[in-house]
């Protein structure tokens, strides 16, 4: 608690006035006027009160009593316990800029956009939980000053040669970098962090531990090396440019600097370091079943981001209503082949079929990267020990990316030229009233479409089985199954109208059970289980740590 100077009032930081004012008396003071006793005798550490979570172990820093009964990430009513102190002084903080009211605002626009949010996260109640919290982030300075002899080469290509020019460059080079910011919680998911980024670091101020009066603050917990690379490799990209650009001359004006990153670090004699800063959430977990998804906003440019997890009710709703948007293209059929209203309606049931099954495929293989973790390199390091490098080489991600999607790639191919191989049948019948085929798709088509979905659902299926943070449904295999029905049916007997009836109504529930099914993975990803972290307690690392997919 901070006392006022006038009254010994309780003072808290004002946002909109960007000074602490107190409750008593209403005097106000500027932040970096006030500091406790103790705060003055170390300028490393700051005195505060730590609250510590007996359901999850996160810890957070606060100069208010009523932390004591909420804890803030894993929305749990519970007594977290007190303890007092000493913290390291962050080097910068940001302030918060939006109030609460304006964050709520910022909220509501992508919960509009989010048609299939749970109805309670337009509650005022619920709204009202958002808490401002200080994330602790790690701000990268970084230095480049030396003499370096490097290797360049221009390349020219004709229809019938390719010439390399190489050349060898020296020079001086003086560089420095700063504003490159991660954060530097285990708690806080760097997904998130990224998608409410950026923070304009032209607003930091010196840090004093008044800032933090009537606010909540995370502790720090993710080691300054899980992210020193990514600002290396950031100041080594714009080295490699800027001696590329100096070096083209006369009629070599496309000569490139072809370094790794290491060999780049050496030349240009890149030092990296890292100061401890606090940046400004707006934060609020909202618990869906023995979950909790995490919805945050921009504590100083108002931008939003949430991982929101799906209402059944009203999945089911949407589902519905695809269903109904499907009767005009059936209605449409059945009126181009009046004679064919059964086969026509198993044309349409199969399209939306198809539908469910290709995004089902996609949505998949998102879910897997979500589920790995490895988009958070705090949480990978926390685990691993080993430091997560996301940009590789160029070449090599190119490859990696073709091996990852030579499924997709020929799945697509697949699809693509059987719609261009049955385009010309259809226009066929309309035009001209030629029957290759029972309804408004050929047989051949029909079972070639079935198997390419059958194809899809195996894929995502088993892509669902090895997901490690999620349980197992199995909507998508009953799905297959009875697409394996409908081809049953096609190949036994394609021209019973009443088998083209039951057909339909398989390929719908098949559709729905699939669709469900990734909805139930969707929210089980989206959300996640409250942090356990080994030196705060809690009794899941070891699990994590078993079920942690490299």
């Amino acid at each position: 608690m901070f006392a006022c100077k006038n009254c010994g009032g309780n003072i808290i930081y004002d946002i909109k006035s960007k000074k602490l004012v107190c409750k008593k008396c209403s005097s106000s003071f500027a932040p970096e006027s006030v500091t406790k006793e103790n705060d003055s005798v170390d300028y490393d550490y700051f005195e505060t009160t730590v609250f510590t979570c007996p359901q999850c172990g996160a810890e957070i820093m606060c100069e208010d009593n009523e932390a004591s009964s909420f804890c803030t990430y894993c929305a749990s009513s519970t007594v977290l316990t007190s303890r007092i102190s000493k913290e390291k002084k962050p080097d910068y903080i940001i302030p918060f800029e939006k109030t609460k009211e304006e964050c709520i605002g910022e909220f509501k626009k992508i919960t509009k956009r989010a048609i299939f949010a749970p109805s309670e996260l337009k509650d005022s109640k619920i709204l009202d939980q958002f808490k401002a919290i200080y994330v602790p982030y790690w701000f990268y300075e970084v230095n480049q000053e030396g003499l370096f002899k490097v290797s360049g080469a221009e390349i020219h290509k004709t229809a019938d040669f390719v010439t390399s020019y190489y050349f060898d460059v020296n020079g001086y080079i003086k560089g420095e970098f700063e504003g490159i910011c991660r954060d530097a919680s285990y708690s806080f998911s760097d997904d998130l962090g990224e998608r409410i980024a950026p923070f304009f670091t032209e607003g930091k101020k010196k840090f004093y531990p008044s800032y933090l009066s009537g606010f909540y603050a995370d502790i720090s917990d993710v080691d300054s090396i899980v992210y020193e690379h990514e600002a290396e490799e950031l100041a080594n990209d714009v080295a490699r440019e800027v001696v590329s650009n100096a070096s083209c001359k006369g009629e070599y004006k496309n000569m490139k600097i072809y370094l790794s990153n290491d060999e780049a670090t050496e030349q240009f004699n890149t030092a990296v370091s890292a100061k401890r800063a606090l940046f400004p959430i707006w934060f609020m977990s909202f618990k869906n079943e023995k979950k909790v998804a995490y919805m945050t906003v921009n504590g100083q440019t108002g931008k939003a981001a949430s991982d929101f997890p799906i209402s059944k009710r009203k999945f089911a709703i949407g589902i519905l209503l695809l269903t109904l948007l499907f009767l005009p293209i059936t209605w449409l059929i059945v009126s181009l082949f009046p004679q064919r209203t059964a086969f026509a309606t198993l044309d349409a049931a199969l399209l939306l079929s198809c539908a469910s099954y290709i995004i089902y495929y996609v949505q998949m293989k998102i879910l897997q990267i979500k589920d790995s973790g490895s988009e958070d390199a705090g949480r990978f390091y926390q685990k691993t020990k080993v430091v997560y490098i996301k940009n590789k080489d160029k070449n090599e991600l190119l490859k990696q990316y073709i091996r990852q999607s030579i499924i997709d790639i020929v799945m697509g191919v697949f699809y693509v030229g059987m719609i261009l191989w049955e385009v010309p049948f259809i226009l066929n019948i309309s035009s001209q009233g030629k029957l290759f085929s029972i309804g408004a798709m050929s047989g051949v088509f029909r079972v070639f479409l079935i198997v390419g979905n059958l194809i899809l659902a195996a894929i995502g299926f088993i892509r669902a089985g090895k997901l490690k943070n999620s349980a197992k449904y199995y909507g998508a295999l009953l799905g297959g199954i009875l697409m394996a029905a409908v081809l049953g049916i096609e190949l036994i007997n394609a021209q019973s109208a009443i088998l083209s009836i039951i057909s339909s109504v398989l390929l719908c529930a098949g559709a729905f059970l699939t669709i469900f099914d990734l909805v139930l993975y969707h929210n089980e990803l989206t959300t996640r289980k409250p942090a356990h972290l080994k030196r705060r307690g809690g009794d899941a690392i070891a699990e994590d740590i078993n079920n942690f997919d490299m």
